[in-house]
């Protein structure tokens, strides 16, 4: 009986020892993978509207998305007394799909929002990483597409969708 329960703490001990090697080793290769600072932006032309300078900084703990500008285009005065915009922007996720990273969006009762001196900068996103953001490289982020919808003067709702392009990459390394 003695022998048994030696060998069975001696199995749970090497299992121990085996699943933390393999949970240590895992932790620290993703911890290597984002000890760099990598800095993206991008940039996008649609019909209507010009995407610039956006960007995606992603340091060892938090990623930023943001601070890019939109200009329009078409006349200006065709969305002077534009009373709604949202801007969506999506990347490709490690499965091959687009998901929502950031979304901004302002309506107004009774007034104009001034949509064009608002999106000189479209705002900022930070946080922690989300699931599979680590699994993400240069491709996921140079893949994004950014959406905006609006209404012009007339309270008629478009949409255009502009593909990003990477227009600048920085890695920042430790070594």
């Amino acid at each position: 009986m003695r022998k048994i329960i030696y060998l069975l703490a001696g199995i749970i001990v090497i299992s121990n020892v085996i699943w933390g090697s393999v949970f240590l080793t895992r932790n620290s290769s993703q911890a290597e993978s984002i000890k760099d600072v990598q800095i993206y932006t991008l940039k996008g032309t649609g019909r209507l509207w010009e995407a610039a300078d956006y960007k995606v900084i992603i340091s060892p703990a938090k990623i930023m998305r943001g601070h890019g500008s939109l200009a329009y285009k078409g006349d200006p005065k065709e969305i002077e007394n534009s009373t709604y915009y949202k801007i969506e922007i999506q990347e490709l996720n490690p499965n091959g799909h687009y998901e929502s990273v950031y979304v901004n969006e302002a309506s107004s009762h009774g007034g104009p929002i001034n949509i064009l001196s608002n999106l000189n900068d479209i705002g900022s996103i930070t946080g922690d990483y989300a699931d599979n953001e680590r699994l993400k490289d240069r491709h996921n982020y140079g893949s994004s597409v950014l959406t905006i919808t609006w209404n012009d003067n007339d309270g008629e709702l478009h949409s255009e969708t502009i593909n990003l392009n990477m227009a600048a990459e920085i890695i920042l390394s430790e070594d």
